[in-house]
Protein backbone atom coordinates (compact mmCIF):
# COMPACT_ATOMS: atom_id res chain seq x y z
CA UNK A 1 0.00 0.00 0.00
CA UNK A 2 0.92 3.50 -0.65
CA UNK A 3 1.33 6.65 1.15
CA UNK A 4 -1.68 8.08 -0.14
CA UNK A 5 -3.22 5.09 0.41
CA UNK A 6 -2.61 4.81 3.80
CA UNK A 7 -3.55 8.46 4.16
CA UNK A 8 -7.03 8.12 2.41
CA UNK A 9 -8.06 5.21 4.89
CA UNK A 10 -6.62 6.90 7.63
CA UNK A 11 -8.91 9.92 7.06
CA UNK A 12 -11.65 7.72 6.02
CA UNK A 13 -11.10 5.56 9.58
CA UNK A 14 -10.80 8.71 12.06
CA UNK A 15 -11.99 12.26 10.20
CA UNK A 16 -15.34 12.46 11.32
CA UNK A 17 -14.45 11.51 14.58
CA UNK A 18 -12.13 13.46 14.90
CA UNK A 19 -14.25 16.70 13.31
CA UNK A 20 -16.63 16.06 16.07
CA UNK A 21 -14.02 16.03 18.64
CA UNK A 22 -13.22 19.61 17.53
CA UNK A 23 -16.23 20.91 16.91
CA UNK A 24 -17.25 20.19 19.88
CA UNK A 25 -14.23 22.46 21.71
CA UNK A 26 -14.80 25.15 18.63
CA UNK A 27 -18.36 25.34 17.63
CA UNK A 28 -17.58 26.67 14.39
CA UNK A 29 -17.63 24.08 11.32
CA UNK A 30 -14.75 26.61 9.59
CA UNK A 31 -12.57 26.46 12.36
CA UNK A 32 -13.02 22.58 12.94
CA UNK A 33 -12.23 22.00 9.34
CA UNK A 34 -9.20 24.13 9.67
CA UNK A 35 -7.99 22.31 12.61
CA UNK A 36 -8.81 18.39 11.25
CA UNK A 37 -6.58 20.05 8.04
CA UNK A 38 -3.69 20.76 10.03
CA UNK A 39 -3.67 17.55 12.07
CA UNK A 40 -3.78 15.59 8.65
CA UNK A 41 -1.30 17.64 7.24
CA UNK A 42 1.01 17.62 10.60
CA UNK A 43 0.20 13.15 10.15
CA UNK A 44 0.83 13.38 6.45
CA UNK A 45 4.60 16.09 6.07
CA UNK A 46 6.17 14.68 9.71
CA UNK A 47 4.60 11.60 11.02
CA UNK A 48 5.28 10.14 14.33
CA UNK A 49 6.67 6.68 14.46
CA UNK A 50 3.69 4.63 16.17
CA UNK A 51 4.40 1.22 17.69
CA UNK A 52 0.73 0.11 17.16
CA UNK A 53 -3.02 1.58 15.22
CA UNK A 54 -4.18 2.49 19.19
CA UNK A 55 -1.08 4.92 19.51
CA UNK A 56 -1.91 6.27 16.42
CA UNK A 57 -5.11 7.14 17.11
CA UNK A 58 -4.29 8.13 20.26
CA UNK A 59 -2.02 11.00 19.01
CA UNK A 60 -4.45 11.65 16.47
CA UNK A 61 -7.07 12.68 18.96
CA UNK A 62 -4.53 14.02 21.21
CA UNK A 63 -3.54 16.00 18.52
CA UNK A 64 -6.43 17.37 17.25
CA UNK A 65 -7.30 18.41 20.71
CA UNK A 66 -4.29 20.34 21.54
CA UNK A 67 -5.02 22.37 17.69
CA UNK A 68 -8.45 23.04 19.16
CA UNK A 69 -7.07 24.39 22.16
CA UNK A 70 -4.56 26.73 20.70
CA UNK A 71 -6.99 28.26 18.73
CA UNK A 72 -9.23 28.91 21.19
CA UNK A 73 -6.27 30.64 23.04
CA UNK A 74 -5.61 32.80 20.01
CA UNK A 75 -6.10 35.94 19.23
CA UNK A 76 -8.30 35.54 15.85
CA UNK A 77 -10.52 33.19 17.23
CA UNK A 78 -13.70 34.69 18.20
CA UNK A 79 -16.88 33.56 20.33
CA UNK A 80 -19.78 31.84 18.22
CA UNK A 81 -23.47 31.92 19.25
CA UNK A 82 -25.16 28.89 20.10
CA UNK A 83 -27.76 29.46 17.46
CA UNK A 84 -24.69 29.30 14.93
CA UNK A 85 -23.89 25.65 15.61
CA UNK A 86 -24.79 23.09 12.96
CA UNK A 87 -25.75 20.31 14.80
CA UNK A 88 -28.31 18.01 14.68
CA UNK A 89 -30.46 17.32 17.85
CA UNK A 90 -33.41 15.46 17.72
CA UNK A 91 -36.56 17.31 18.41
CA UNK A 92 -37.65 15.29 21.66
CA UNK A 93 -35.87 17.75 24.68
CA UNK A 94 -34.65 19.90 22.40
CA UNK A 95 -34.35 22.72 24.68
CA UNK A 96 -32.19 20.39 26.74
CA UNK A 97 -29.81 19.15 24.52
CA UNK A 98 -29.21 22.56 23.35
CA UNK A 99 -28.55 23.66 26.94
CA UNK A 100 -26.16 20.47 27.50
CA UNK A 101 -24.33 21.40 24.18
CA UNK A 102 -24.26 25.08 25.88
CA UNK A 103 -22.70 24.23 29.25
CA UNK A 104 -20.36 20.77 27.50
CA UNK A 105 -18.70 24.22 25.68
CA UNK A 106 -18.27 26.45 28.08
CA UNK A 107 -16.55 23.90 30.77
CA UNK A 108 -12.49 24.77 31.20
CA UNK A 109 -10.46 22.47 28.39
CA UNK A 110 -9.49 19.79 31.05
CA UNK A 111 -13.30 19.06 32.26
CA UNK A 112 -14.33 19.39 28.74
CA UNK A 113 -12.36 17.15 27.28
CA UNK A 114 -12.90 14.05 29.16
CA UNK A 115 -17.02 14.97 28.66
CA UNK A 116 -16.25 15.18 25.06
CA UNK A 117 -14.09 12.13 24.54
CA UNK A 118 -16.47 9.18 27.25
CA UNK A 119 -19.94 10.93 26.35
CA UNK A 120 -19.64 12.21 22.84
CA UNK A 121 -17.02 9.48 21.87
CA UNK A 122 -17.69 6.42 24.02
CA UNK A 123 -14.40 5.98 25.17
CA UNK A 124 -13.72 4.49 28.14
CA UNK A 125 -11.77 5.48 31.25
CA UNK A 126 -8.68 3.65 30.60
CA UNK A 127 -8.95 4.80 26.36
CA UNK A 128 -9.35 8.56 28.29
CA UNK A 129 -6.42 8.28 30.82
CA UNK A 130 -3.96 6.65 27.93
CA UNK A 131 -5.14 9.07 24.88
CA UNK A 132 -4.80 12.41 27.09
CA UNK A 133 -1.60 11.16 29.42
CA UNK A 134 -3.46 11.40 32.81
CA UNK A 135 -4.26 8.99 35.65
CA UNK A 136 -7.35 7.10 35.80
CA UNK A 137 -8.54 8.40 38.98
CA UNK A 138 -8.09 12.35 37.46
CA UNK A 139 -9.99 10.82 34.63
CA UNK A 140 -12.55 10.01 36.86
CA UNK A 141 -12.41 12.78 38.85
CA UNK A 142 -12.96 15.07 36.15
CA UNK A 143 -15.58 13.72 35.11
CA UNK A 144 -17.48 13.29 38.34
CA UNK A 145 -16.47 17.04 38.37
CA UNK A 146 -17.97 17.93 35.14
CA UNK A 147 -21.04 16.24 35.83
CA UNK A 148 -21.83 18.24 39.05
CA UNK A 149 -21.00 21.35 36.89
CA UNK A 150 -23.69 20.38 34.07
CA UNK A 151 -26.17 19.49 37.53
CA UNK A 152 -25.79 23.03 38.94
CA UNK A 153 -26.21 24.58 35.54
CA UNK A 154 -29.27 22.43 34.51
CA UNK A 155 -30.81 22.20 37.75
CA UNK A 156 -34.21 24.10 35.91
CA UNK A 157 -34.64 20.62 34.09
CA UNK A 158 -34.79 18.60 37.23
CA UNK A 159 -38.27 17.29 37.00
CA UNK A 160 -37.66 16.35 33.25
Amino acid sequence: MDKNTDFKTLYNTYGEMLYRIAFVYLGNPDDTEDVLQDVFFTLLNNPPSFKDEEHQKAWLIRTTRNKAINLLKSASHKNVNIDDLQIRIDDHNKDLHIDILKKVLSLSPKYKAVTVLYYYNDYSVDEISRILKISKSAVKMRLKRSRELLKIDLEDYKNE
